[in-house]
């Protein structure tokens, strides 16, 4: 019997979604990290395609373990259409001040818990210490500089969303606080898009080269 290693190849690629019940309502809390790690025991190779375009259900079909959710970068709420923003307000507070055992205090139960990757997967025979990626380790490499850039991949996947602003180099600071699209000087080759969060005065994340985000208010 091996045991197996399941990782995201690159940061902010691990999802945990927490679903929460009151009174015939649910909320949805769905939080992001830089890392994550799962382990199983199987005497064959876990059947994963590792380039996961569509992302990819942990637990779903083997017995994965949770062994690590590293460095919370994101949070954000799935709200009931007809729940107040006083309500919200007190739940998320709830939550700021006291985690689990403060929604619970408010009534709310956890029934249930997800685990997704997204991006391309690291699987490793701990054994034997075999390894194998959905993406190569060097993508900057598999990128034709006269035919694609960077930017040009991540427009081309986000050109069904929500119109966006133009990208603004790191030093141009965004007028409001909130989470934004940006490219990582640590990963440049990473063609899918990733987010880091305006507190009003610094990035989240160090490693902001630029960024953009809504050019309409979703509220309107």
């Amino acid at each position: 019997m091996a045991t197996w290693k399941l990782t995201t190849q690159y940061k902010k690629s691990a999802v945990e979604r927490s679903i929460w019940t009151k009174d015939g309502k649910n909320i949805v809390q769905e939080q992001g990290y830089r890392w994550g790690t799962f382990h199983c025991q199987s005497d064959e190779q876990p059947d994963i395609d590792l380039k996961n375009p569509d992302g990819y259900e942990v637990g779903g079909d083997y017995d994965w373990e949770l062994d690590s959710l590293d460095d919370g970068c994101w949070l954000e709420w799935d709200w009931p259409a007809d729940m107040t923003e006083e309500e919200q307000d007190k739940i998320m507070t709830a939550w700021d001040e006291n985690w689990y055992d403060g929604l619970e205090e408010l009534g709310w139960s956890n029934d249930d818990t997800e685990y997704w990757f997204h991006g391309p997967l690291c699987l490793e025979n701990e054994d034997t210490g075999e390894t194998f990626e959905g993406e190569p380790s060097n993508p900057v490499q598999q990128l034709d500089p006269e035919t694609s850039t960077h930017l040009q991949v991540v427009v081309e996947l986000q050109e069904e969303g929500p119109p966006m602003t133009n990208w603004f180099p790191s030093n141009v600071a965004p007028v409001r606080k909130g989470r934004y699209q940006v490219t990582d000087s640590r990963h440049p080759g990473w063609p899918f898009p990733t987010y880091s969060d305006w507190d009003g005065k610094k990035w989240s994340d160090d490693s902001i080269e630029q960024w953009r985000g809504l050019a309409e208010d979703p509220d309107k």
